[in-house]
C-alpha cells in the first residue's frame, strides 16, 4: 500500500467499540479521511463501520442539489446530523455488516460538472486502494446516492472505467462499482419537466449554463447537459441499479425515474425499480430489503 494511502488512512478501528448508534445518532468509526486533494483542499469523507463485518463495501453520497454556499461556516456534505434521511440508510447498512463511507464533494456554484463526479469516481478508487485497511473486498464496492447524490452514484456506476487524472497509485486504481442504489434521483438533466424555478434553476447553477426562465430554462439540450445525465451512459453492461423514486416527489418528478427506466429498457441494462405512492422528496423504502438486494448482488 502507498505511503500516501497510508498517511490518510491512518489507524482505523471498526470494532463495535467505535460505534454508537440508535434512531437518533450514528457516530463514525473514523472521521474527515482524506480521500484526494484538488488544487490543495482536501476531500473528506467520515467511515461507519458495523460491529461484524459483511466485507462489503457502499460509497454514499447525501443530496445537496450540487450546491453549497461559498462560506466558511458552511456544513459539511458528509455530516449526517442535518440529515435525519440518509442517516436511516447508513444505520440500516452498518446494521447489516455493511462498511460505509460517506463522502464530500466539491459543488455549485465555485465548482460545476464534472468536478462532483470526478470526486465521487476519486473516492471510489481511493476505498479500493483501502480496502484491505477497511475490510472489505476491492471488488465488492456498491454505491448509494439520494437526491443529487443518487444522480452522482448513477454517474460513477455507468461512465465507463478509465484512469483518472491525477498522477499517484490510487487514481490509477479502477472507480468500477458492482451495485449503485439510487434514492429520488434525477438522472435526465436535459429536458427538465414538470419542476418549479428552484429546481430548473439547480439544474442549470450545476451544469454551468444560462437560466432563461421555466418556459426556456436553458438552451435546448446542452451538450453540457446531456453529459451530466446518467441515462447518456446506460448500456447493457452496468452494474445493477436500485432505484426508489415516489410517485409524489415536488423536487424529482416521477418523469425523471420514466426516462431512466426507458434508457434501461432500450439497453438491457439490470435494474429493480422501487416506486412508492408517498413520502415525496425522501421516498418511503423498506430498508431490509434494500440492503438485502446489494448484500446480494455484491455477494455474486
Amino acid at each position: 500500500m502507498n505511503r500516501l494511502l497510508v498517511a490518510a488512512l491512518g489507524v482505523i478501528s471498526l470494532s463495535a467499540a467505535a460505534i454508537a448508534q440508535d434512531e437518533h445518532q450514528l457516530t463514525p468509526a473514523r472521521e474527515n479521511v482524506i480521500y484526494g486533494m484538488v488544487s490543495g483542499a482536501a476531500m473528506l469523507m467520515d467511515v461507519y463501520g458495523p460491529e461484524e463485518s459483511n466485507g462489503l463495501g457502499v460509497i454514499v453520497i447525501p443530496g445537496s442539489g450540487w450546491y453549497m454556499p461559498e462560506i466558511y461556516s458552511v456544513p459539511p456534505l458528509k455530516d449526517l446530523s442535518r440529515r435525519d434521511y440518509i442517516r436511516g440508510t447508513v444505520a440500516a447498512l452498518t446494521d447489516e455488516g455493511f462498511t460505509v463511507f460517506v463522502i464530500n464533494h466539491r459543488s455549485s456554484p465555485g465548482n460545476r460538472f464534472p468536478a462532483a463526479v470526478e470526486d465521487t469516481r476519486r473516492a471510489v478508487r481511493f476505498v479500493r486502494a483501502g480496502a484491505e485497511a477497511f475490510g472489505i473486498d476491492p471488488e465488492r464496492i456498491g454505491i448509494l446516492g439520494h437526491s443529487s447524490g443518487g444522480n452522482l452514484a448513477a454517474m460513477a456506476a455507468y461512465i465507463d472505467d478509465a484512469p483518472g487524472n491525477g498522477v499517484d497509485p490510487i487514481d490509477q486504481q479502477s472507480s468500477a462499482v458492482q451495485a449503485v442504489v439510487t434514492l429520488a434521483a434525477p438522472f435526465y438533466l436535459y429536458d427538465i419537466e414538470n419542476v418549479d424555478v428552484y429546481g430548473a434553476q439547480t439544474v442549470a447553477n450545476y451544469v454551468g449554463v444560462p437560466f432563461y426562465g421555466l418556459d426556456n430554462h436553458y438552451e435546448t439540450s446542452p451538450p453540457i447537459a446531456v453529459q451530466a445525465s446518467p441515462t447518456h451512459y446506460v448500456d447493457a453492461g452496468d452494474p445493477p441499479l436500485y432505484m426508489v423514486y415516489s410517485a409524489d416527489d415536488p423536487v424529482v418528478p416521477e418523469s425523471q425515474a420514466d426516462h431512466m427506466i426507458a434508457a434501461l429498457d432500450e439497453a438491457s441494462a439490470p435494474y429493480t425499480p422501487v416506486r412508492g405512492e408517498t413520502g415525496e422528496h425522501a421516498p418511503d423504502y423498506d430498508h431490509a430489503a434494500m440492503t438485502a438486494w446489494l448484500e446480494r448482488v455484491l455477494g455474486e
